[in-house]
């Protein structure tokens, strides 16, 4: 796909909100969100729920390529049965993984994402 922020869209494709989430994910790096084939999404908010009974420290990365990755929030403390928000729009592009992973093996996480198709 060629990148549209220097070729543009083909004039051709769609919008549209979604989102996903994680129920009582583990303690291990989770890939929350893949990026399609001549798509680009928008990220607008991620909400991490601490179901634990004490502090958790929670950190979400981008991959580029699927290994490693750029971590966008590192080690954010959530109090016990407490809510972390983030709300800083970023964009990723096809073939881009956002990551999440926590101390904890108990929490909620729920993410709002705009979907742009590009033929």
């Amino acid at each position: 796909m060629a990148n549209p922020s220097t070729t543009g869209p083909s004039g051709i494709g769609t919008e549209v909100l979604k989102r996903v989430f994680l129920e009582s994910a583990s303690n291990v790096t989770t890939s929350l969100l893949t990026v399609a084939t001549d798509h680009v999404y928008t990220v607008l908010s991620l909400f991490f729920e601490n179901g634990q009974t004490a502090t958790v420290n929670f950190s979400m990365m981008i991959s580029g390529d699927g290994s490693g990755g750029v971590y966008v929030v590192k080690n954010q403390p959530v109090a016990q049965n407490g809510t972390f928000i983030f709300n800083d729009k970023f964009v990723l592009t096809e073939g881009d993984i956002l990551k999440t992973i926590s101390d904890s093996t108990d929490h909620d996480i729920w993410c709002s994402y705009i979907d742009q198709t590009f033929a």
